[in-house]
């Protein structure tokens, strides 16, 4: 009896499944949400997508994908379903942007000096996260022959425009 009943309910499914209409219209592909604005550098975390053709679930294929964390752009990936004779693409564009300012540090130096004595700029360093050129701009002088503090200005603006500063100040003294 329970294999009556069980090849009654094969034909019956396959019965009814032969009776459904295909149509392109039912294979679907979504993107999944997620996070498509890194900043350069950081780890990018594919979303990916879902898909499926009426209930059935399918698995997306990655056609193409040049997502570059290291460098700011635009860049996509180009995932595909195909079921049966039916084939969808979806493209997610992913940003890398720099919002990120240089580090500029002072290095060590003698910044407090007699009137008269030579001061010698120890300058400062400069790192960048993209590590492209940062254009360092100094500014301010110390009249060595007249007591009092000087302010020296180091801007560090990298290739983003982003920009960080940092001050020295310089103590002329008389003894």
């Amino acid at each position: 009896m329970k294999k009556i009943f069980f090849l009654f309910i094969s034909i019956l499914l396959l019965t009814l499944s032969s009776c459904i209409v295909q149509s392109e219209e039912k294979l679907i592909i979504e993107l999944n949400p997620g996070v498509d604005t890194i900043e350069v550098g950081d780890i990018f975390i594919d979303a990916g997508v879902h898909s499926n053709y009426a209930y059935k679930t399918l698995y997306p294929t990655v056609l193409s994908s040049d997502v570059d964390n290291s460098t700011v752009g635009v860049y996509s990936i180009i995932y595909e379903i195909s079921y049966l004779d039916y084939y969808k693409t979806v493209t997610r564009i992913v940003t890398v942007i720099d919002e990120t300012p240089p580090s500029i540090a002072l290095n060590p130096g003698l910044d407090t000096i007699i009137k008269g004595q030579e001061w010698v700029d120890a300058g400062v360093t400069v790192d960048d996260n993209t590590n492209h050129d940062v254009t360092l701009t100094i500014t301010g002088s110390v009249n060595i022959n007249q007591v009092g503090e000087y302010l020296i200005t180091y801007q560090a603006v990298d290739e983003n425009g982003n920009i960080a500063t940092i001050f020295r100040y310089v103590t002329v003294i008389e003894v």
